[in-house]
């Protein structure tokens, strides 16, 4: 069995031990109001485009990013390797449609659906560029992706140090399955869409805090849980406007064109940089 293959093998057994994601079990929660905020930054898109059909790549955690999407009424598909907890979610209401797809080998056709959001999951995948190749060509605006960045900075070390003493985390760059977790360079993938044509980008970073003991208060609440979690976060941001620690996290939207209209200012004025492309004379 290639690597590829094991992968994809060892992704599936993994999906398949994912316990009811608290955004239907603990909607009020940290863990879910965590994963809310991470998934508002679609925000804007959703404001300018609410007709837009959304595919979910990767979404195993029983189809919880296409419910999100489904709560502020968009229209979404859940995808992942396997659809054993999407047909239960499916069952269940939380989510109108679901398929299996390998992110490498999509079924759809060229430009089937407006945007693919791929949240915590591309990082997962063997070989992450083939995956983008994929999103990019059956999305007809773009492509959404959420997840861990590689941004060094001089204090970024302090951030590794709080996971190993905090979580007790040992191995920060590899993963059960054998893949390495490749963090996005927004350097590295502009290189990658300014050869593929693309020219424009935007670009907004995240900082998370988690720790499983935390995840369960009320969000809505003054508690231990919340004021930990929110004071990690305030701290992570001061520094990363202070240019002293990179986003642990960004919201990275791959144009497949130049957009229409005015959603490169709706996105700048919600807090994206926009990132134009050098322009390729060569690519079609």
């Amino acid at each position: 069995m290639s690597f590829v293959q094991t992968s994809y093998t060892r992704q599936a057994i993994d999906e398949a031990r994912m316990g009811w994601p608290s955004r239907y079990g603990a909607p009020d929660s940290i863990d879910n109001w965590r994963h809310s905020r991470m998934l508002s930054c679609t925000q804007p898109l959703l404001a300018a485009l609410p007709e837009a059909e959304w595919m979910t790549l990767g979404d195993g955690r029983y189809g919880s990013d296409a419910a999100y999407l489904k709560e502020r009424g968009i229209k979404a598909t859940a995808t992942s390797l396997t659809d054993e907890k999407l047909a239960v979610a499916h069952e269940n209401g939380f989510i109108d449609a679901y398929r299996i797809e390998n992110a490498e080998h999509i079924s759809l056709g060229e430009n089937a659906v407006d945007f693919v959001l791929c949240k915590e999951a591309y990082h997962h995948f063997p070989r992450p560029p083939i995956a983008l190749y994929e999103m990019l060509r059956v999305a007809r605006v773009g492509a959404v992706l959420i997840e861990p960045l590689d941004d060094q900075r001089i204090l970024n070390l302090v951030r590794t140090a709080a996971k190993r003493l905090l979580r007790g985390d040992t191995v920060l760059d590899f993963e059960p399955s054998g893949n390495f977790l490749y963090r996005l360079n927004l350097r590295e993938l502009g290189k990658l869409l300014t050869a593929m044509g693309g020219e424009v980008i935007a670009f907004k970073g995240v900082n998370d805090f988690y720790h499983g003991r935390l995840s369960r208060y009320d969000a809505r609440q003054v508690n231990v849980g919340t004021l930990l979690t929110r004071a990690g976060i305030t701290v992570q941001d001061a520094l990363s406007s202070l240019g002293l620690m990179g986003f642990g996290l960004g919201c990275v939207v791959v144009f497949k064109g130049r957009p229409e209209g005015v959603l490169l200012d709706t996105l700048g004025a919600s807090g994206f940089s926009i990132i134009e492309l050098p322009k390729n004379p060569y690519a079609g």
